[in-house]
């Protein structure tokens, strides 16, 4: 079974990672992009050789569409944090955790009968 976990560099998603690794699931795991080329959390598990590491952005549907192409399930963690800068920049909130979710779904019906578990 082929899966792939968005925020998969986040605290959550990087060990849901090695989880699946262990019983044995084929796992993508999405890093936002960054200037730094950070894999955040993901850097820091045992089986990053037995992984896939994607960066990109969920704000993109173009590139969600492309990452969920031959995936059966997706765990979407991916999401801005940090409650109090959202009050400061509230439509990178609404264009990440909203829209991007609203993306990651949409991708998975056009690429067929693809489950998603979110998470929030």
């Amino acid at each position: 079974m082929n899966i792939i976990v968005t925020g998969a560099d986040g605290f959550i998603g990087s060990h849901l990672t090695e989880m699946l690794v262990a019983q044995g699931y084929q796992v993508k795991a999405l890093s936002q992009y960054n200037s730094f080329n950070s894999w955040g959390w993901l850097e820091e598990i045992e089986c990053k050789d037995k992984i896939e590491v994607l960066t990109g952005d969920i704000r993109d549907p173009h590139y969600c569409k492309s990452i969920t192409r031959d995936v059966d399930i997706v765990f979407h963690l991916a999401a801005l944090i940090a409650i109090p800068y959202s009050y400061v920049a509230p439509d990178s909130y609404v264009d990440t955790n909203i829209k991007g979710t609203l993306n990651i779904c949409q991708a998975a019906k056009e690429n067929g009968n693809i489950r998603v578990l979110h998470t929030s």
